[in-house]
């Protein structure tokens, strides 16, 4: 299969000889400049320095900085930048352009805000196309002036076996040998590196192999584990809750990628803690790591920039975390990161120095956005060419019962059936009359059921709860805070069956396509509204829907993939809100929802969760409650 990306240098906009000349005689004076900035205050990122300059700008790169003129020419466009800071384009290291939002609009969103490069995680897209297309998707991405570069998974998020086949060696190496690819990870299934697996080992080695970074993704890691990651090559990590956790990682040779996202808002504390202990912060990035649209209302980088700042990190030392550090750890320093001569002409001009959201942007020499207005509308790809379509599927193999658990298909250690119905089995069998399974199943009462309870947004713990039971079926009536949970693939063919609690009081049904297996998700304490739900979330092509009482009362169309929208941020931004405030209303407390939504069928985090196997407990790979065939009625 061939990758049509080129391959050549590390270079993400390769020079023409008459465009390396042109800035030569540029930066001499001798050719003039097609932008010429006058009198700005340069944040000099090299050197820590705030430094008034001038900056001519030929092309998509910077000629010159300093305090001549001599490259203003009769066609030269002269902006005056006299009490503004200059600052380099915010690079946003590790960024899932596939929450709700899709790669374009997101990027049109950040761009106002001062993010010109993202470094994006291809999952969703390598899961849904083969590596020709991807690499199709990418290359038409590289045309754009704000930069969507790209992680290479080694891991789907979710136990499969059949999955874990399409991140073979040579698929990997394809999509890693281009400029546009900086890195692999991140690596959730890191137990695999340490374990020695070989197709694992094979991956770490390739992107060694081509320069290419690894990224890590390690919640709580020990020393001794943090050390063994190091040693397997793993470069960076973004999951410090604590400073004394990304001191491990910075003491190790890692990087810090310090978060603070919709899911986890950890920068100030890190911040702090890292200031107190005193050490060298030159190896420290900054991310929002997949932030949901609500939060997006604050801002993007410059959001988590203001923090710092606020936090204590000095402002200079503030801007290197999001420009220099990252385009150092990424070797596209020479292009990015700075306000120097030979890099690209992304530029923010700032109001104030401790005011990171900027009032212009400048992206590869072009005018992008004046005071959060985009000036340049980015074209959306062809997604269906890409294979990013419509949810398409149906409800009408399904019935209400296929949507709860069945006592009858759970193993008795997972799920017991309570002593009377044991007692009564004994006596009928003493007395010589048989009881029958459709008989059993009406005798038990009630019945011992392993519940996923979440403890957070994405954290589950096991709980076994004892449940009535009705014709063999679990009953959730009289328990307030407990949901029927179900996953199913899109064909409608097989469910897994769960329930769970702390997520909602009261809520009838709830359908929704954006999960990270990319099965559908169903919640609510009603199998008769749940069903509606999935029937109008197949309607739309994909989204979330929640129903009450028989009717519609919320939902959002998500038809590319079932995961992204070709709506604005800005609209998404409100809908997310909406939704978030709809459910609250009903009970849940947890501050992520879209969240909570796409990770209970992810099989990297704790305890308990819904998988296309079953229900399966994530330490020892225990499958509690088996998946089972849809469309049988009682």
């Amino acid at each position: 299969m061939q990758n049509n990306l080129k391959k050549s240098s590390h270079k993400l906009r390769p020079l023409s000889r008459s465009e390396l000349y042109d800035l030569i005689a540029t930066a001499r004076g001798s050719t003039p400049a097609d932008l010429f900035i006058k009198d700005g205050i340069v944040i000099n990122v090299y050197t820590g320095e705030l430094l008034t300059a001038n900056v001519a700008v030929k092309g998509r790169h910077i000629a010159y900085v300093g305090s001549s003129d001599s490259m203003i020419g009769e066609d030269t466009k002269v902006h005056s930048a006299k009490g503004q800071y200059l600052c380099p384009g915010y690079i946003e290291p590790h960024a899932h352009p596939f929450q709700t939002y899709n790669p374009i609009t997101l990027a049109e969103k950040v761009m106002t805000l001062g993010t010109t490069t993202l470094v994006c995680d291809n999952l969703f897209f390598f899961m849904n196309m083969n590596d020709t297309k991807l690499a199709e998707l990418w290359h038409e991405f590289a045309t754009l002036p704000v930069k969507l570069l790209w992680s290479v998974r080694l891991d789907p998020q979710t136990y499969s076996r059949r999955r874990m086949e399409r991140f073979d060696p040579q698929t990997v190496e394809r999509l890693l040998n281009t400029p546009l690819a900086r890195q692999v990870g991140e690596l959730t299934d890191w137990p695999s590196l340490i374990a020695g697996q070989e197709q694992m080992l094979d991956n770490i080695l390739t992107a060694g192999r081509l320069g290419k970074r690894v990224e890590g993704h390690a919640p709580g890691a020990s020393v001794k584990t943090l050390n063994a990651l190091a040693a397997g090559g793993i470069t960076a990590d973004h999951e410090s809750i604590t400073g004394e956790e990304a001191l491990r990682r910075l003491r190790l040779g890692m990087y810090a990628t310090l978060r603070h996202s919709s899911l986890r808002p950890d920068l100030p504390r890190l911040i702090q803690e890292l200031l107190a202990s005193g050490v060298n912060l030159s190896r420290i990035m900054i991310t929002t790591d997949g932030v949901t649209p609500p939060s997006m209302r604050h801002g993007f980088t410059d959001a988590i920039l203001r923090l710092a700042m606020q936090a204590g990190l000095p402002p200079v030392d503030a801007y290197r975390a999001a420009t220099l550090n990252p385009a150092v750890y990424y070797n596209m320093d020479d292009e990015l990161g700075g306000i120097a001569p030979g890099r690209l002409a992304d530029i923010l001009f700032l109001s104030d120095l401790t005011n990171p959201t900027p009032v212009k942007v400048l992206a590869e020499g072009r005018w992008m956005a004046d005071n959060n207005r985009l000036l340049v509308e980015l074209p959306q790809p062809n997604w269906r060419h890409y294979h990013i379509k419509p949810v398409a599927g149906s409800a009408a193999k399904l019935t209400p019962h296929d949507l709860i658990p069945v006592v009858s298909e759970v193993p008795h250690k997972e799920c017991i059936i309570n002593e009377t119905a044991l007692e009564v089995r004994e006596r009928t069998q003493k007395e010589k009359h048989p009881t029958h399974e459709k008989d059993m199943q009406l005798i038990a009462s009630t019945a011992i059921f392993p519940v996923m309870h979440l403890i957070n947004p994405v954290i589950t713990r096991r709980r076994d709860i004892e449940l009535p039971v009705e014709n063999g079926y679990l009953d959730i009536s009289e328990h307030r805070n407990i949901v029927y949970a179900a996953l199913l693939n899109r064909e409608g063919n097989w469910v897994t069956n769960g329930l769970l609690s702390n997520f909602a009081d009261s809520l009838d049904g709830l359908a929704c396509s954006n999960t990270i297996t990319g099965d559908i998700l169903t919640l609510g304490n009603d199998p008769v509204c749940m069903l509606q739900a999935i029937e109008r979330m197949y309607d739309m092509g994909g989204g979330l829907v929640v129903t009450e009482k028989g009717s519609i009362i919320y939902e959002l169309p998500l038809p590319l993939g079932g995961i992204m929208s070709p709506s604005p941020v800005d609209k998404l931004i409100d809908r997310c809100s909406t939704l978030y405030k709809l459910l609250a209303e009903r009970g849940h407390v947890h501050y992520d929802l879209l969240y909570t939504l796409l990770f209970l069928s992810a099989t990297h985090l704790p305890e308990l969760r819904l998988s296309p196997s079953g229900v399966l407990s994530v330490k020892d790979k225990k499958l509690l409650v088996p998946v089972k065939k849809t469309g049988r009625s009682l």
